[in-house]
């Protein structure tokens, strides 16, 4: 194995969950704005519905990532450019985690089920629309803060990549990088 190379499923979880997370994002963005209806009920139920299967993939992800090897950092990475990635990636986790549970909390909380279409999952607590507007505002405030700090990991890898060039972005590609002076 590529030690210096996040394995194919590793690539595959962080792929699909960014777009599912940017889907989530847009689409509940949009969603007011839209004039009411079928589609726009659409789109709020695939948010929810988009918002708990991140969630699921997150739990694989983390028992992947628990029995996978991750690829050192680049040797010319500070121990404070390393902390600090590492802080980034457990805000990242702890986000991901926090915004789907906050979510399903404020829909189970409106006395609404999880629906995917082919099938849906009753709420399991009792409806408190107080309680389930208060979880609603700190949904919103964790999805927020997960979007900037998306955006910070994605400007860290773009610095990476153009300024630093030292390789970093090709941890979490599908393409093997060419040999060192080799145009593909």
């Amino acid at each position: 194995m590529d030690r210096t190379r996040y394995d194919r499923l590793a690539i595959l979880f962080h792929w699909v969950m960014a777009a599912l997370i940017f889907y989530t994002a847009a689409a509940i963005l949009i969603a007011d704005d839209l004039p009411r209806g079928a589609f726009r009920d659409l789109v709020k139920t695939t948010h929810n519905s988009v918002g708990a299967l991140v969630l699921l993939l997150l739990v694989l992800r983390i028992l992947w990532r628990m029995v996978s090897t991750a690829p050192a950092l680049p040797s010319g990475m500070t121990v404070r450019q390393q902390r600090l990635a590492k802080l980034a990636h457990f805000g990242l986790y702890g986000l991901m985690a926090a915004v789907p549970l906050l979510g399903l909390a404020t829909l189970f909380l409106r006395g609404r089920g999880l629906e995917f279409g082919f099938f849906s999952i009753a709420s399991p607590l009792a409806a408190n629309r107080t309680l389930s507007r208060a979880i609603k505002e700190v949904h919103e405030l964790a999805a927020y803060a997960l979007l900037a700090l998306v955006a910070f990991h994605i400007a860290a890898a773009l610095w990476h990549q153009f300024i630093k060039r030292d390789g970093l972005m090709g941890r979490m590609s599908f393409s093997r990088p060419s040999p060192a002076g080799q145009t593909p």
